[in-house]
């Protein structure tokens, strides 16, 4: 299945240097349900490029037209928009006890 994520990644002066926990939180949560995504290389002096979403920080993705950012609400979504994929949250009383 061909996604069309795209995920703002937070980079350091080269573009292979990721260094976020919180955009990490979210490659992981993307490969464990098997999602692919473009990871786009993001620096604190390009909120430009992000301005969109109005927000100034990542991660951030958007999916199929939908803007979600925080590495949690990403992963909430994430179960919603993917329920055929192993789940990340589990049931509403296990994300309650999880946030």
């Amino acid at each position: 299945m061909t996604t069309t994520i795209k995920l703002w990644d937070l980079a350091g002066a080269e573009d292979d240097r990721r260094f976020s926990p919180y955009c990490w939180r979210v490659k992981m949560a993307l490969r464990h349900k098997g999602l692919e995504a473009e990871e786009i290389p993001w620096r604190f002096t390009e909120k430009e490029a992000i301005a969109f979403s109005g927000q100034g920080r990542v991660p951030m993705i958007t999916d199929g037209g939908r803007e979600v950012h925080d590495s949690w609400t990403i992963a909430a979504y994430l179960d919603e928009a993917y329920p055929d994929r192993p789940l990340l949250l589990g049931a509403d009383e296990a994300r309650t006890l999880s946030y």
